[in-house]
């Protein structure tokens, strides 16, 4: 982990627990902070952007981050294309993620935008569309996005099967069967990381 990163979150926390006591009520930002940097994130978005890498196989290009929360995903693909001929957007439907994912990821040439991905028409320009939070997301919103998108973008998507969360709507007993239901015309990559509690499962593909 980048010591220099979970010295900004620890910042954050510092300054979201000091707007609370001036009226800004907001308390629980602090776990969601820790969490977004915590061991177990870390490592599958380090995942997602090493195997996507992997297959992408050019330095350029357009990548729309759906649910890029406080900008973890963004960072650890700028980690693999550092330069400035890639773009990165991260977009998350929440406005405090847009202004904190600046404070903990500023100087990385990462955009970050407040929207809802159900909301873009358009990802004609768009090279690579990544989700990490699609438990959280209807599935009839995923398969939105591949129908929208050109047929040459790749998706790379991520969801796993801990059901014990309410806000959890979109989890798969196996990687295989969440690929499947993606129905996409090409699959790429398919496979699962075991985490303490729960399996993660990625699908890569265009």
């Amino acid at each position: 982990m980048n010591s220099k990163i979970l010295y900004k979150a620890l910042k954050l926390v510092e300054e979201v627990y000091d707007e609370s006591m001036y009226g800004v009520d907001d308390l629980y930002r602090i776990k969601d902070i820790v969490h977004s940097v915590d061991k177990n994130h870390w490592e599958s978005k380090k995942w997602l952007a090493d195997k996507l890498f992997e297959l992408y196989g050019y330095n350029e290009g357009k990548f729309y981050v759906a649910g890029g929360w406080y900008g973890m995903m963004a960072y650890q693909l700028r980690q693999k294309w550092p330069g400035e001929e890639m773009n990165i957007v991260s977009a998350d439907c929440d406005p405090m993620c847009e202004e904190y994912a600046w404070k903990l990821f500023d100087g990385y040439d990462i955009s970050f935008k407040t929207s809802d991905v159900n909301d873009e028409e358009d990802f004609s320009g768009y090279s690579a569309i990544i989700n990490t939070s699609c438990e959280h997301m209807e599935q009839e919103d995923l398969i939105s996005i591949i129908e929208k998108k050109p047929e040459q973008t790749w998706v790379a998507f991520q969801t796993n099967n801990y059901v014990d969360l309410h806000s959890h709507i979109n989890c798969w007993p196996t990687a295989q069967l969440f690929a499947e239901s993606l129905g996409l015309k090409y699959t790429a990559y398919v496979d699962t990381l075991e985490l303490k509690d729960f399996n993660r499962f990625m699908v890569i593909g265009r």
